[in-house]
């Protein structure tokens, strides 16, 4: 491929795309599965599927107990490699260390690959959630508050182009249930620079998120801070740890500006 062309689909290895389809088919649900379960999900015939596990069991990225294969700790190269590049564990880490500290609460971060938000960074507190959150977990970017603002930050052409055809699957009952309601929720965000989402991922947890970094490489950054609904209000959330987490992302971002230019 020349210099500065935009590669085309006709450049693109089939292999190496269905092999990571057969990586992406692994998630909390399924953390082992069969071959037939692999290519179902990877939508592959089960030769092709085999070939793929055999090769990864071979690189050590995925194992193999003679019924189940699963992903290896190798495998988190990929991603440490990626981190790495972003300087997430030397800044971002710091900062939701600090603010963790300081407000007693849980602070994340995650990046946009829609339609989820994937984790890259936590600072947890003693405090228990049904949800078990950790790096390189992912939740869907809708019902998110960082989610939302990611979103929020993207051109209004491709935000529709991601939305449309989506069916929306509101995690609980308290979820915005129409695409309608969900555009006029990320232009409020989009205007207010921040979310907060009451109950919408898990009851009896809100959070509020805000985005950092300066989107090169497309990539879209945000940082949250979670609660439990029973200790503070939506005026809380907005009036004491609002101006705290925007301070964060301001210090977040200009320490970033020396690794992710403007």
């Amino acid at each position: 491929m020349k210099e500065g062309r935009t590669p085309h689909a006709s450049d693109s290895v089939q292999s190496l795309t269905r092999g990571l389809n057969v990586l992406m088919a692994f998630n909390r649900g399924k953390s082992r599965m069969t071959l037939t379960e692999v290519a179902a999900l990877a939508d592959l015939s089960r030769a092709t599927a085999r070939r793929l596990l055999l090769t990864l069991v071979d690189l050590e990225y995925v194992g193999f107990d003679g019924k189940y294969f699963y992903l290896r700790p190798k495998l988190m190269e990929i991603g440490y490699s990626y981190l790495s590049t972003l300087s997430f564990n030397d800044i971002v880490q710091k900062h939701l260390n600090a603010i963790a500290t300081e407000l007693h609460e849980s602070a994340s971060a995650s990046v946009l690959v829609f339609p989820d938000v994937v984790y890259v960074a936590r600072a947890s507190t003693n405090r228990l959630m049904t949800i078990g959150l950790s790096v390189g977990t992912k939740l869907p970017a809708l019902y998110t508050s960082m989610g939302r603002v990611m979103l929020a930050q993207l051109p209004e052409e491709e935000l529709d182009k991601y939305l449309s055809g989506m069916k929306l699957d509101p995690p609980t009952k308290n979820g915005i249930a129409t695409m309608s309601e969900m555009k006029k929720e990320l232009a409020k965000v989009r205007k207010s620079g921040f979310c907060i989402i009451n109950e919408e991922l898990e009851i009896g947890l809100r959070s509020i998120g805000v985005s950092i970094g300066s989107h090169v490489n497309d990539t879209y950054a945000a940082i949250n801070i979670s609660v439990p609904s029973s200790r503070l209000s939506m005026k809380e959330l907005e009036e004491r740890i609002w101006p705290i987490l925007k301070k964060t992302a301001a210090e977040i971002n200009q320490e970033l500006g020396s690794v992710w230019p403007n």
